[in-house]
């Protein structure tokens, strides 16, 4: 109980090198989704054609300022048939697909559902999602594609916390 009020997780770190059995603690999964219940990640900037970090005398603004040379065009993603195309930003992850040429009559609305990649820019790391199989993928009609978005679903409450975690 003492250790979910401390104010930031920089104090949450240097209390849990104190002894062993406070590492223990504070490592642990239920501890750590309390926490991160308490204590939600501070807001660094907006992405907005690039990263527009927090200025003095917001809280977060020193640590905005060390993410100034980030590549948040996450350009370490691997080659694709398209060039990729920022979908969607939540949480730090962004969802990128491939950006399709052509009007609505001249492709495969199929292809609309076969590369997702959700990477982590501040890492320079990525994830390539499963294809979908053609089965479901032959489903997708026309009508459909045209109002299609792609979109990152928010964890609930009673999600499991592993589901927040980037593999």
């Amino acid at each position: 109980e003492i250790f979910l009020r401390l104010p930031t997780a920089a104090d949450l770190a240097r209390a849990s090198t104190a002894c062993v059995s406070f590492r223990r603690v504070v490592v642990g999964h239920p501890f750590l989704r309390r926490f991160r219940a308490l204590h939600p990640p501070p807001l660094l900037g907006i992405i907005c054609g690039g990263l527009t970090p927090a200025q003095p005398p917001h809280p977060s603004a020193a640590a905005a300022a060390t993410l100034a040379d980030a590549d948040f065009s996450c350009s370490f993603l691997p080659p694709s048939r398209d060039r990729w195309c920022l979908r969607e930003v939540r949480d730090g992850r962004a969802l990128f697909s491939p950006a399709l040429q052509g009007t609505n009559h001249n492709y495969n609305p199929s292809d609309l559902v076969k590369e997702f990649a959700v990477c982590d820019p501040l890492h320079h790391r990525y994830l390539l999602l499963p294809v979908l199989p053609d089965h479901l993928a032959s489903q997708v009609h026309p009508p459909d594609t045209v109002e299609c978005e792609t979109f990152f679903a928010p964890p609930g409450d009673d999600e499991d916390s592993s589901f927040r975690d980037f593999r």
